[in-house]
C-alpha cells in the first residue's frame, strides 16, 4: 500500500507577520474553533468512551435550538426524506412534530460521531478497526488482486473515518479527497492522523494525484453529499431533483473504474458496518453516461441511507425550490440524449 504523500503545498494557509494582526473574521473564527477542537480532543481522550459519547449526544440538540439558519436546513431534509414536504421543500403543515424529531436524532447521531472523532488521535489503529465490521470484503479483494481501482462515494454519514482506518489496517491503497479551502488547520490536522494509519489525502485540486491512484489501482474516497449546487449533475434523491458532483463519473469512466456506493453505519455504540451498493459502471463518459452513472449512484445511496437516515449528518440544503427542480429536469433530459462522449 502506497505510503507517499502527495506533492501539494501544506494545506495550512499561511499569513505574513504583517497579516497575522489583522485576520479576517473568518480566519478568527476558525482558529478559536480549532483551539477549541485540540482541547476537546485531549480531555476526551482521557475519559471513558461511552459515557462521553452519551453526553455529546445528549447535548448535540442545543445546536439545533441555538442556530436557527442551520435548524432550517435540517428540517427542510429531514422532511423530503420523510415524504412531508412542499414543493419547495419546506414541511408541510402538520408535520412539524414529525420534522422536529428526526432533526433531533440526527443532531444527537453528530453528537456522538463528534465524541468518536474527537477520541481517535489517541487510539491505536488496531483497536479502531477492531470496531468495524469488514468480514463482506470479497469485492474488494478481487478488485485489489487485479489491480482493479474503485472510487467510493459516500455521504456524511455514519463515521467514515473508522471505516477509512479498518480499510488501512487491512492493508487496502486507501486515498480521501479533501478541500482545505476552510479550517486548514484542522485539515491539516486529519491529514496527519490518517497518514499515520496509511491513507493517503489528496487536495481536490491534485488531478495529477487523483489519476495516478487510478493507475496504480488504488481506492479513491469521494464524499459527494455538499449541498446541491447549479452546475452539479442532475439525479433524483429521495424523489425530488438535485444535483451531485460530476466528479465521480467522470474519474471513473476516464480511470476505467467502478463506483462503489458505501455507508459506515453504527450499529451500536463501539460496533460500525461497511456496507456497499452495487458497483455502477460509468459507461464512455459522455453526458448521458454521466447523467446515468450519477443517477445510479444517487439511488445507492438513497438505498443505504434509508436503512437508518438519523446518521446522514448533512446540514448543507440538499434540494432547490420548485422553480430550480423543473430547470433540472430539463437539464437532465437534455444531457440523456446526449450519448458522445465529449458532447456539449
Amino acid at each position: 500500500m502506497s505510503e507517499q504523500q502527495p506533492a501539494t503545498p501544506s494545506p495550512i494557509r499561511r499569513e505574513s507577520p504583517a497579516s497575522t494582526s489583522r485576520l479576517s473574521p473568518r480566519r478568527l473564527w476558525e482558529r478559536l474553533v480549532f483551539v477549541a477542537y485540540l482541547g476537546l480532543m485531549k480531555g476526551v481522550g482521557l475519559m471513558p468512551p461511552r459515557p462521553v459519547e452519551a453526553l455529546f449526544s445528549t447535548l448535540a440538540p442545543l445546536a439545533y435550538l441555538l442556530w436557527p439558519a442551520k435548524r432550517r436546513i435540517a428540517d427542510g431534509n429531514a422532511a423530503v426524506v420523510l415524504g412531508v414536504a412542499d414543493a419547495d421543500g419546506r414541511p408541510l403543515p402538520g408535520s412539524a412534530a414529525q420534522v422536529r424529531a428526526r432533526s433531533l436524532a440526527v443532531y444527537r447521531s453528530y453528537g456522538r460521531y463528534t465524541a468518536e472523532l474527537l477520541r481517535l488521535p489517541s487510539r491505536s489503529l488496531a483497536d479502531i478497526a477492531a470496531e468495524v465490521d469488514l468480514e463482506v470484503t470479497g469485492l474488494l479483494d478481487e478488485y485489489r488482486a487485479r489491480k482493479q481501482p474503485a472510487i467510493f462515494v459516500g455521504f456524511h454519514a455514519g463515521n467514515n473515518e473508522l471505516g477509512a482506518a479498518a480499510l488501512a489496517e487491512r492493508r487496502y491503497d486507501v486515498n480521501v479527497v479533501g478541500d482545505d479551502s476552510a479550517f486548514p488547520e484542522m485539515y491539516e490536522l486529519l491529514r496527519r492522523l490518517r497518514a499515520s494509519w496509511g491513507i493517503t489525502m489528496i487536495d481536490w485540486r491534485a488531478i495529477r494525484e487523483v489519476f495516478g491512484v487510478m493507475r496504480r489501482g488504488g481506492i479513491l474516497v469521494l464524499l459527494s453529499d455538499w449541498g446541491w449546487k447549479p452546475d452539479g449533475t442532475p439525479c433524483r434523491l429521495f424523489g425530488r431533483w438535485t444535483t451531485l458532483p460530476s466528479g465521480p463519473a467522470v474519474i471513473a469512466a476516464r480511470g476505467n473504474a467502478p463506483i462503489v456506493p458505501f455507508f459506515v453505519r453504527r450499529e451500536r455504540p463501539g460496533a460500525f458496518r461497511i456496507i456497499f451498493g452495487e458497483p455502477v459502471d460509468a459507461g464512455n463518459g459522455s453526458p448521458a453516461a454521466q447523467l446515468a452513472a450519477t443517477q445510479a449512484t444517487a439511488s445507492e445511496m438513497e438505498r443505504l441511507m434509508r436503512s437508518d437516515p438519523t446518521q446522514w449528518n448533512c446540514f448543507k440544503p440538499l434540494w432547490p425550490n420548485a422553480v430550480e427542480q423543473a430547470r433540472l429536469a430539463t437539464r437532465a433530459a437534455e444531457m440523456a440524449t446526449q450519448t458522445e462522449r465529449g458532447a456539449a
